[in-house]
């Protein structure tokens, strides 16, 4: 039995327990952070989830050389022998390198951070996590998760918490009239769940079919998709009542 439980193998699994008692212990402090309101500004929100997994490697890290010198193997040697290798293994972990570069820059640049709505090609998210090797976000409009290694992204747009609406409208109403039925349409809007403000801007454009009225709203972008859905059909619904046809295109033929 004494054979078998050595010292070293004792203080070996002291160091593995205390190496995740540590993180745990970390981890926990951390997700306390981020779920208070003082701290839901999204920088720091953004800085505590990276240290949380830098913290990881490093703890995984020191855990494994701790238990290398424990049992009697030369640590020094090990990393002066790993010359040649890592220049191998520098070949084979480009794309790994790439990713935690790319992490880095992300961060300093302020690309963006957890919690903004970013669109990366065709795809519209809002970021759940950023790591030094990846960005994990979630679609706003199929609620997807995409986890993106950090160096496939070499555009990102923020995207904007405004959003605007043009209505059309046939060029023989009445202005006056018109604005009176957007201010109801406004008036309606603005009860909807997650508006933050939405004004009216004016006659936009003039178009070969229809004039273009534009109203302006705010709200999360995350919301952005269903609110559109629901301000169209407020639109239609008052044009509606109105006797307020939408205008289309039209096409005359003439023929002799």
């Amino acid at each position: 039995m004494k054979d078998i439980i050595s010292t070293e193998l004792i203080i070996s699994i002291i160091i593995i327990i205390l190496g995740f008692l540590i993180y745990f212990l970390l981890k926990c402090l951390i997700n306390k952070l981020l779920d208070k309101r003082k701290y839901v500004n999204k920088k720091r929100k953004t800085y505590l989830k990276l240290f949380k997994s830098i913290f990881k490697y490093v703890i995984l890290i020191v855990v494994v050389v701790l238990v290398l010198q424990v049992n009697g193997i030369n640590v020094t040697s090990i990393i002066a022998g790993l010359g040649i290798a890592s220049v191998i293994a520098g070949f084979a972990l480009q794309d790994a390198i790439k990713d935690i570069i790319m992490g880095f820059n992300i961060i300093v640049d302020e690309y963006y951070g957890v919690g903004d709505v970013v669109k990366m090609g065709e795809v519209e998210g809002k970021i759940l996590e950023l790591g030094l090797k990846s960005t994990k976000m979630i679609d706003i409009n199929t609620n997807d998760i995409f986890v993106i290694a950090n160096r496939e992204i070499s555009k990102s747009l923020v995207l904007s918490t405004q959003f605007d609406i043009d209505i059309p409208i046939p060029h023989n109403e009445k202005i006056n009239r018109v604005e009176s039925i957007i201010k109801e349409i406004i008036t309606q809007v603005k009860d909807l769940k997650n508006i933050i403000s939405v004004e009216y801007k004016g006659l936009n454009k003039f178009g070969e079919s229809a004039l273009y009225y534009k109203i302006r709203m705010n709200a999360k972008v995350e919301y952005q998709p269903q609110l559109k859905r629901d301000i169209n059909r407020i639109i239609k619904l008052e044009l509606d009542k109105n006797n307020i046809d939408i205008p289309y295109m039209q096409v005359d033929v003439h023929s002799r």
